[in-house]
């Protein structure tokens, strides 16, 4: 309540995201990203009604049942991860419509690029490429992803932020340019002069 006093904006962005380790431990998925997420409006409302752009995730759709997936796709809480975003979503769009806090959704698509966590596919390919393994072991590269340069994801929050008809609505932050796991690793190889071989196992 006290950091965000006289703040025009907030953008949440606070999450636990490591989506193996919510099998794990579901709870602390539920204190962080459910819980938090009610902190974060309550601290909004009772500062004055602050702007709330709040971060969701596109791991709320589950497998794509049909693609490009839009805003209307059924979410599907495949882990204790996914559902718990899709209940801080819940949580973010009641207090807009209980309180007429103007909260936004933004779900972006696949971010990547500097300082990115390394558990994420591209800087893992990149760093053991960069360390010289000439064999690296993958699951199923088939999967489509639509990746989004850190910027382009910044600059479609600062977009909703912007904008007053976002004001409680969910809007996705994507290419709408879909590329498999498989084009992506050939891609980074072929960059960085690599005769690395990919080794598929499903």
């Amino acid at each position: 309540k006290e950091i965000v006093k006289n703040v025009d904006i907030i953008f949440h962005l606070a999450a636990l995201i490591a989506i193996p380790y919510s099998y794990v431990a579901p709870d602390s998925y539920v204190d962080t990203n459910i819980k938090g997420t009610l902190n974060i409006c309550q601290a909004a409302k009772e500062n004055g009604g602050i702007r709330v752009i709040h971060t969701s995730t596109s791991e709320v759709y589950g497998t794509a049942q049909y693609v490009p997936i839009d805003e209307n796709h059924p979410i599907q809480p495949q882990s204790p991860y996914s559902a718990s975003k899709i209940a801080a979503d819940a949580m973010a769009l009641s207090f807009y419509n209980s309180f007429d806090l103007p909260v936004s959704i933004a779900r972006p698509f696949n971010t990547y690029g500097p300082r990115q966590s390394a558990r994420a596919v591209i800087p893992t390919i990149i760093i053991q490429i960069a360390d010289g393994m000439k064999e690296i072991k993958l699951g199923d590269t088939s999967p489509t992803r639509d990746f989004n340069y850190v910027e382009d994801t910044c600059r479609g929050l600062i977009a909703i932020a912007e904008n007053n008809s976002t004001i409680g609505e969910t809007i996705n932050i994507g290419s709408n340019f879909e590329i498999s796991i498989q084009d992506t690793l050939n891609l980074i190889k072929e960059l960085m002069g690599s005769d690395v071989n990919f080794v598929s196992e499903d």
